[in-house]
């Protein structure tokens, strides 16, 4: 696991060569639960919201401050509720996303209906459950204002900025190819852009059913480093200085600057280093060329080179919590009161989402099957009961997740292989892995799997999503269960027309 001096010791500890989160062994919740497993630990939630909130409020002595985990990277209810027993609000999405995070009690006014798109439906719903509507399309506020005026009521909003943000101009961690951060925040799709946004605000103002009462920004985890979110509190405070003085003073009562914090052990976009990156792409040529050298020699000489391109990234540690804290507080309240913004009672928002989940769970899945080769190049693969479709948060974001053979977490890691789950496609889900020398029905724990994994978890190959569940102390319960054939194919309809069950066979 990577080194973490300088965060609190975590929910993960090694006993015996076996691997325990809290005081459960994992694998015998494996043994009990089945496998694959995704296992909580609900101390460590509740310490990582209890130290963003503790942070953010020691650093923001203008007002209060609220927490809103973002619910798309962990949609489990009870989980949820754990937040809402705590306090959080919520950064919430879609309308199934507002619905959930509503069945858990959580106080409507802290949460964000964020996201471009929103239907009438959904924006009506919103305003009957109070909850602030980040709006993100020209067209919103028409709406709002027309549902608003129907229900009788008042609508809450914050409208989305996206600032330019030139000095940021380091690579983003957002792609695999050389492209700045500022180049990344512009092409992503969320966002109201700057030309619009004054007029929107005089809009909003005129809009006798609607109150601007902030103003969002987030721009995603792009960087771990506590430069790019100093660099970017710079230019949102200078937008939101520019913005209150074309309003004529405007005070916003909110601030939200999103998230897009790393977590602990922070896998994101690390299964290919750059260096590996622009060699294979580079060296096609090369490897074409040795084709001419005969068979034998082409084959002997790739296998090497496969070898030379693998890459084990840097476990350099990521910044804490209080460290992220401390610098996005400290750089927005200098920077606002420079641009001439009055803070007395503003209350200041943040939606963490991998930074809060990210360390709370891992993935535990047995082996199946140990397959190596010799020929034509040596090659190694351990296959998993699971599937990089139950980890597919991770797929899409190229990460490279920490991982630990759970009974055998002390043995020394003299095998090199490719850790791969049991769907038809490649399924990989680690490259190149430094492991003990593995059998069937030895338990692999993926670990940083508490944000984004379980709640993308798709049924390729008509597997069925596994189950979760919550660690408190020694003892566990299953919070989610895994799904049964019926449930995998229950939305599925046969026309009358095409037979009865069985008429085929």
């Amino acid at each position: 696991m990577i080194p973490t001096d300088h965060h609190p010791p975590d929910c993960l500890t090694t006993r015996d060569g076996r691997l325990f989160i809290e005081d459960c062994d994992t694998v015998a919740l494996v043994e009990e639960f089945g496998s694959p497993i995704f296992a909580f630990s609900e101390r460590q939630i509740t310490e990582n919201y209890t130290r963003f909130r503790d942070a953010f409020a020691a650093g923001w002595e203008h007002g209060p401050v609220d927490v809103m985990p973002a619910m798309k990277a962990n949609t489990i209810l009870a989980i949820r509720r754990l937040l809402t027993n705590l306090g959080a609000g919520a950064d919430l999405y879609s309308p199934e996303e507002l619905e959930g995070a509503l069945r858990t009690g959580v106080d409507p006014e802290r949460t964000s209906a964020n996201g471009g798109g929103k239907s009438r439906e959904h924006l009506r719903r919103c305003i009957e459950a109070g909850v602030r509507i980040t709006v993100e399309d020209l067209h919103e506020i028409d709406w709002i204002q027309e549902e608003a005026a129907a229900l009788g009521a008042t609508a809450r909003i914050r409208l989305r900025v996206k600032p330019a943000l030139p000095n940021l101009w380091r690579r983003t961690d957002f792609s695999q190819l050389w492209v700045p951060i500022d180049l990344g925040v512009q092409v992503y799709k969320s966002g109201i852009p700057p030309e619009y946004l004054v007029d929107l605000g005089r809009k909003a103002f005129a809009a006798p059913n609607v109150e601007l009462v902030g103003l969002h920004f987030h721009a995603g985890r792009h960087h771990p480093s506590l430069w790019f979110w100093q660099g970017m509190m710079v230019r949102f405070a200078r937008l939101v200085g520019e913005l209150c003085r074309a309003w004529d003073g405007w005070k916003p009562q909110e601030i939200d600057i999103g998230g897009g914090m790393a977590s602990r052990r922070d896998p994101h976009n690390k299964e290919f280093g750059r260096w590996e990156f622009l060699l294979t792409a580079a060296g096609y040529p090369f490897l074409v060329g040795l084709r001419g050298l005969g068979e034998q020699v082409y084959h002997t000489l790739l296998g090497k080179i496969v070898n030379a391109l693998r890459e084990y990234p840097d476990p350099r540690g990521v910044p804490t919590i209080e460290q992220y804290a401390a610098t996005i507080t400290g750089t927005l309240s200098r920077e606002l009161q420079a641009q001439g913004v009055a803070l007395d009672g503003v209350r200041l928002q943040t939606e963490p989402g991998r930074s809060l989940y990210g360390d709370t769970a891992v993935h535990l899945s047995k082996v199946k099957v140990v397959k190596e080769q010799t020929q034509p190049i040596p090659y190694t693969w351990v296959l998993l009961d699971t599937t990089y479709f139950f980890l597919a948060g991770g797929v899409y974001e190229k990460n490279r997740h920490p991982y630990l053979v759970a009974n055998k977490a002390d043995e020394p890691a003299d095998l090199l292989a490719d850790i791969v789950g049991h769907s038809c496609y490649a399924d990989q889900i680690v490259l190149g892995a430094k492991l003990p020398r593995v059998e069937p029905g030895d338990v692999m724990a993926i670990l940083e799997a508490g944000a984004y994994q379980e709640s993308s978890a798709s049924n390729f190959n008509a597997l069925p999503r596994p189950a979760t569940v919550l660690v408190r102390g020694d003892r566990a319960e299953l919070i989610k269960r895994s799904e049964t054939i019926d449930e995998i194919y229950g939305r599925d309809i046969v026309p009358a027309r095409l037979g009865e069950q069985g008429a085929g066979a």
